[in-house]
């Protein structure tokens, strides 16, 4: 009875959670973080004057209270840049909701589904790791589109450069021209220069935010001429042929290992599927596998032998460049 109530509590916690998450979300819109920092009293009339001060207000409080607390723990910092580079709008607190009622209704259902401890742990494992799958599914598919824009956003400050305008001109150009997400995170360069920050320093932190080694190339070459000066238009252009060279050669790489990559998922994946559809089937007999003695080694040494298969074929597939 103890455990059915704590479920109950940790279920309504998440459901919280989740939907202070999605009215953060709905809220903030494509609006940026920065105001949370900047504007602060700024939005808080703005939403007074949008509905009246109630309990969601007092709700939003503590969700950005909880997340200040959270963001002082380093691995959960790092959640946070994964979750902005995946330009997923939630932060640490609400991502830890949506986690929680992931993982408890994953084994809550397998558990009323096959009425098996062993299926309900093994679903809130893999209910934990689907909203990591996603951030990460996230972040390298914005990461891939964000180097593909490379290019264009290169020729596009020299050309502006070419015509007499300033490197801080040349960033807001592109920040307006370009679609997201390179245009929104130059953008966010010419906001932050505004606010106070070096044009190198909002740079830099660009480079920290987006994750892009390509990117990193580009900041680089920037702070070399900002140090020794010379022509800074025509060493774009020479690094937007070798980012677009690059570019030519990773989707080269990725088509030619495609079969590889995608067996090294059916592999992966397919005993896992295997295993729930006979947990559900015929639990029973599944069970018998996590009997103490000898037999306890066929399901943890398979387990094993899947992780490191998988990423042995992960490993050979990825080919740097």
């Amino acid at each position: 009875m103890g455990m059915l109530i704590l479920i109950g509590v940790l279920v309504s916690l998440a459901v919280i959670f989740l939907f202070v998450g999605i009215g953060r979300a709905w809220e903030l819109g494509s609006s940026n973080r920065l105001e949370d920092y900047v504007g602060e009293q700024m939005a808080r009339s703005r939403a007074a004057a949008r509905r009246p001060a109630g309990l969601n207000q007092s709700a939003n409080e503590l969700v950005q209270g909880l997340d200040k607390i959270l963001r002082s723990i380093g691995p959960l910092d790092a959640l946070a840049y994964a979750l902005q580079r995946g330009d997923i709008k939630l932060t640490v607190s609400e991502y830890l909701g949506v986690w929680s009622l992931c993982v408890i209704g994953a084994s809550g259902l397998a558990y009323v589904i096959s009425h098996n401890v062993i299926a309900a742990i093994l679903a809130a494992a893999v209910g934990g790791l689907m909203p990591h799958l996603y951030v990460r599914f996230r972040e390298a598919n914005r990461l891939t589109v964000f180097n593909n824009q490379l290019g264009n956003v290169l020729m596009q400050m020299s050309g502006s450069m070419r015509a007499g305008h300033g490197l801080l001109q040349a960033v807001d150009f592109v920040g307006q021209q370009m679609p997201a997400p390179a245009g929104t995170e130059f953008a966010q360069v010419v906001r932050d220069v505004k606010l106070g920050s070096s044009l190198m320093e909002a740079l830099d932190a660009l480079s920290d935010r987006v994750g892009s080694e390509d990117l990193m190339l580009i900041v680089t070459a920037i702070r070399i001429h900002h140090e020794t000066g010379g022509n800074l238009s025509e060493i774009l252009e020479v690094v937007a042929e070798t980012i677009r060279e690059r570019v030519r050669i990773k989707g080269e790489l990725r088509t030619l290992t495609a079969q590889q990559r995608y067996s090294g998922y059916v592999l992966g994946v397919l005993p896992i599927l295997l295993f729930f559809a006979i947990m559900l089937i015929n639990p029973q007999y599944e069970s018998r596998l996590f009997l103490p003695g000898p037999t306890l080694c066929i399901p943890i040494g398979a387990l094993v032998l899947m992780v490191f298969g998988f990423l042995a074929i992960q490993r050979i597939v990825a080919i740097e460049v």
